[in-house]
């Protein structure tokens, strides 16, 4: 691209920029992506997600995230989305998600820290303000912009010595990624939070159970990023914001309905630990798969992963009693630990707990964490029939994580 040409593009877009303000915050916004092709490719991402995730089956998780979503979904003033509400079988992730469109999925590992309606309440009110705020459209477009800055600059830097020229790429790109990415991140999600505030108060949930459930967040998550490096606002800012829009949102709760609040239902294993939960998530998906169509090939890829053969482990399992999703789990925890697969599985007979198997280890749990993904990740692959994966891919052992 010459630098006229380089030129009329940017001209054009920038007269395309400013051309929406965000509800209730009033912002302009640079939106080049029109809401249909979101609203399409947010429906699309949302079948591909649920098509791989362990959806919940339990009906008080699916009717109380319904409930509550439906309340707010009902003052976001967007009738024409096609509102959805799904609920992830994963008690190890206390998170959720909004797609363009109405898309929004809530794990069952939010539910302890949510602890009740009007805690679920501020987070699906978030999600969906990501959504009526058209957060994604945004990022689409400014990816856009970003990819004509890149082009620009290395015509500009054309008659430079190769060598100066790629350092001069790689300070953009960083510039790129800490100044501008992220911080336009953690604007977004401090809107989220200000919007999800008022969606909340006005679906008649009180907006002051948004503190309690931020303190419970920051409570129970891990180290975190320090803020400048996160695409997150750290607790600290999140709750302060909040403090300061809770006067405006207040009076959106006091003229609105009240909403019943009651305990959420909390997801099985949860009270044997985070560890465990997040755990027996991977045994449960790892035996869905194995008695699924494709069963026969998935053993067959895990026991080369585990670095043994099928016929041995199904001799394993049946003098046992246990499944192939509990044994993997025991053989990424033995091989965490520097022990044998048996001596976890006999912790795990006598305390029914992978947290008790694990000895308290922390690191061997994010380290069996770590292989399972990879394993889990493999195995999706393989049972999609993904044609640019390598069958020599499956046939490798992994090996553990340091």
């Amino acid at each position: 691209m010459n630098r006229l040409a380089l030129a009329g593009t940017v001209g054009l877009l920038s007269g395309l920029l400013a051309c929406a303000t965000v509800p209730y915050t009033q912002r302009s916004q640079l939106l080049l992506v029109p809401e249909s092709q979101e609203v399409s490719l947010g429906t699309q991402l949302f079948r591909e997600v649920l098509r791989e995730a362990n959806l919940s089956d339990d009906p008080r998780a699916l009717e109380v995230v319904r409930r509550v979503g439906s309340r707010i979904a009902a003052v976001s003033e967007r009738p024409d989305y096609e509102w959805e509400f799904a609920v992830i079988d994963d008690p190890g992730t206390a998170n959720a998600f909004a797609l363009p469109g109405g898309k929004v999925a809530v794990y069952t590992g939010l539910f302890p820290v949510a602890r009740d309606e009007a805690g679920l309440a501020a987070v699906i009110g978030h999600e969906v303000a990501h959504v009526l705020a058209r957060h994604a459209g945004e990022r689409l477009s400014q990816d856009l912009l970003l990819q004509i800055g890149a082009t620009g600059l290395a015509v500009a830097l054309g008659d430079m010595s190769p060598a100066s020229r790629n350092a001069l790429m790689q300070a953009f790109g960083l510039g790129v990624q800490f100044g501008v990415v992220l911080p336009f991140s953690r604007s977004q999600e401090s809107e989220a939070d200000h919007i999800g505030l008022i969606l909340m108060a006005k679906a008649g949930y009180d907006p002051e159970a948004a503190l309690g459930l931020w303190e419970r967040m920051e409570e129970t998550s891990k180290a975190a990023p320090p803020e400048f490096l996160s695409t997150h606002p750290s607790y600290g800012t999140r709750r302060e914001q909040i403090r300061r829009w809770l006067p405006e949102a207040g009076r959106y709760y006091a003229s609105a309905p009240k909403a019943d609040v009651a305990p959420l239902p909390q997801p099985e294993g949860w009270e044997r630990g985070r560890e465990h939960a997040a755990l027996e998530t991977r045994a449960r998906w790892i035996d869905g798969h194995v008695r699924g169509p494709q069963g026969k090939a998935v053993r067959r890829a895990l026991a080369r992963m585990l670095g043994e053969s099928p016929e041995a482990i199904e001799s394993k399992l049946e003098a046992r009693g246990v499944s192939w999703g509990r044994y993997t789990v025991a053989a990424a925890l033995a091989r965490a630990r520097g022990v044998s697969t048996d001596a976890v599985l006999d912790a795990f007979a006598r305390e029914g707990s992978w947290s008790a198997a694990a000895a308290g280890d922390e690191e061997s749990v994010a380290a069996a964490l770590r292989w399972l993904d990879e394993a889990t990740r493999r195995l999706r692959a393989l049972s999609a029939r993904v044609p640019t994966r390598r069958t020599t891919e499956f046939a490798r052992p992994i090996s553990p994580s340091p």
